[in-house]
């Protein structure tokens, strides 16, 4: 058997797996998690994966730090290195990081239900903007979303990066749970999730990359420091995805475990042997 039947052939399996999910399907996810972990990507498929955005996160979990810079090299992407740096402070090349988990010193506040996560991930992201030349005033209109729904009842959380025309000042806008008009601060943990218009109908956010993904995912740190590449990767290409108030929709309507797995099969389809 070759290695690419092989790699498409474990895949399957975790998939076909997550189509037995309990009902809130958290255990399905759960099994696709523990099936990536033993995918080891070649530079192409994270050259290829990167191209995908924010759904390719899950596959990176089973790859080492230098094999995953190396792709991003190849890919002539933003350095695992400066990731790190602005997210952890820390150099991918300082011997506290472990080199095949990405585990940075320190404690983690992603993934683990810490009420500043969000808003941290957004200044470690425009830290990031910065640091790869974009101005400082731009940078402050580039913020990482999302959409708890889920977290708690299922560990499911749906994240976007966004352009935000207010940048970083407050907004007023339907809230997405109540539908009450809200006045949105940065500090309020309701500012970060997105938003298409206010009340008086202007634009608040124009969508640039979305995914679904485990919340637990993200304790793992160099997840984290992928997320923040791929989202510089998607503000840098110019990307939109226009399509994701019609996936929030149904996300907030029950269908996580669907939109999850559309978003991995079709990662899979684009990735090479």
């Amino acid at each position: 058997m070759t290695r690419r039947m092989k790699w498409y052939g474990s895949l399957v399996l975790v998939l076909q797996l997550a189509a037995c999910a309990t009902q809130n399907g958290q255990q399905a996810m759960e099994t696709i998690g523990r099936g990536l972990l033993g995918l080891i990507l070649s530079p192409l498929m994270i050259i290829a994966g990167i191209a995908q955005g924010l759904a390719f996160l899950p596959y990176t979990i089973g790859t080492g730090l230098a094999e995953l810079n190396r792709g991003l090299l190849q890919a002539q992407a933003v350095p695992l290195d400066d990731s790190y740096k602005a997210t952890f402070r820390v150099s991918i090349d300082d011997p506290r990081v472990n080199q095949q988990t990405g585990a940075a010193p320190g404690e983690s506040i992603y993934g683990r239900y810490h009420p500043e996560a969000m808003a941290e991930a957004t200044r470690a992201f425009q830290r990031l903007l910065v640091s790869q030349g974009m101005p400082e005033d731009k940078a402050r209109h580039h913020v990482l979303a999302g959409v708890y729904t889920h977290v708690w009842s299922r560990g499911h959380i749906l994240l976007s990066v966004v352009y935000r025309h207010p940048g970083m000042q407050p907004f007023r806008a339907g809230s997405k749970h109540t539908g009450i008009p809200t006045t949105f601060r940065p500090d309020q943990r309701g500012w970060r999730e997105p938003y298409e218009r206010d009340v008086n109908g202007q634009l608040i956010d124009e969508v640039i990359d979305w995914a679904g993904i485990e919340y637990a995912t993200m304790k793992v740190d160099k997840v984290v420091a992928m997320l923040m590449v791929i989202a510089a990767e998607s503000v840098k290409s110019g990307k939109r995805s226009p399509e994701y108030w019609q996936v929030e929709r149904r996300w907030i309507a029950g269908e996580s475990t669907p939109i999850m797995r559309e978003s991995m099969d079709k990662v899979r389809r684009a990735l090479p042997g």
